[in-house]
């Protein structure tokens, strides 16, 4: 894709004053390692009046870890929209949560599933079966706080922002069992390759970023919107500047506008170098 190309695509520049990426997939390389030049890059876009905001599935307080190592203070829509939370801030200003109970039929088939750890997922803690330890180091790399569990009726009275559950092969091998629970009330999605999300319907980062233009009081067309997996798709859809990155998943390509290079080729920094909102040294 030429510098021409995206240029020609978006013409007003001018008028962009944030910029939302999702995490892994997106701004994270192969490595899940932010950008080297990110920090460069958020200081020279705020010269231009432009914030950074971070929307990911992941938890918040994992979220707010991984960018304090990195120095980074953004505002961050955590657990798939369901809290959203300003930079400076420990409380999110949005939330939306759910009783446990909703999910236990979609609970108790998770865990007829070999191999599948399901993951209670609150605003501030999440709760990870314990029928496969091994396991739980990876599952943990998305949560600075958690606990186990083991029986349903221990964990069904709190509050959660979703389910998640882990699978060590692939993500498809969930959707046979969970995949028929998706419906007008409840979403499950591929998140990402071994991850299902599961939550209801009413629940998307849509509404997170939503929330958060509001609390800017800024337009739909005032944001660029990064992206790679189904999680994604509703806040895609928001505004007129959403790009797919280059190992999206082809159903989320359709619904953008744009689309730039892969997470491990940099894809972020190089689309806002292309369009000129970075200089090319950055």
């Amino acid at each position: 894709m030429s510098a021409l190309t995206l240029s020609t695509m978006m013409t007003n520049i001018d008028d962009i004053r944030l910029i939302v990426t999702d995490m892994d997939g997106t701004l994270l390389d192969g490595q899940r390692q932010l950008p080297v030049g990110l920090a460069t890059a958020v200081e020279s876009l705020a010269t231009r009046g432009i914030d950074w905001a971070i929307a990911s599935g992941r938890q918040l307080a994992n979220l707010k870890d991984v960018l304090k190592q990195a120095h980074l203070d953004f505002d961050i829509i955590a657990e798939n929209g369901s809290l959203a939370s300003l930079k400076g801030e420990d409380e999110p200003f949005f939330k939306d949560l759910t009783p446990a109970s909703f999910f236990k039929e979609i609970l108790q088939a998770s865990l007829t599933i070999p191999g599948a750890s399901p993951v209670l997922c609150g605003p501030k803690n999440a709760w990870i079966h314990d029928a496969y330890p091994e396991d739980h180091p990876i599952i943990q790399r998305y949560f600075s706080y958690a606990e186990t569990w083991h029986l349903l009726e221990e964990i069904l009275s709190v509050e959660v922002c979703k389910i998640a559950v882990y699978h060590p092969q692939a993500a498809e091998a969930l959707w046979p069992v969970l995949g028929p629970y998706d419906s007008e009330a409840c979403k499950v999605i591929i998140s990402s390759d071994h991850w299902i999300d599961i939550q209801p319907s009413r629940i998307h980062k849509g509404n997170g970023l939503q929330a958060l233009l509001k609390k800017h009081h800024l337009r739909p067309d005032q944001a660029i919107v990064f992206g790679d997996y189904l999680n994604d798709a509703e806040m895609m859809t928001i505004g007129t500047h959403a790009v797919a990155m280059g190992n999206a998943h082809p159903d989320l390509r359709v619904l953008c506008q744009h689309t730039t290079r892969t997470n491990t080729e940099d894809g972020v920094l190089w689309y806002l170098r292309e369009i000129g909102l970075l200089p090319q040294n950055i």
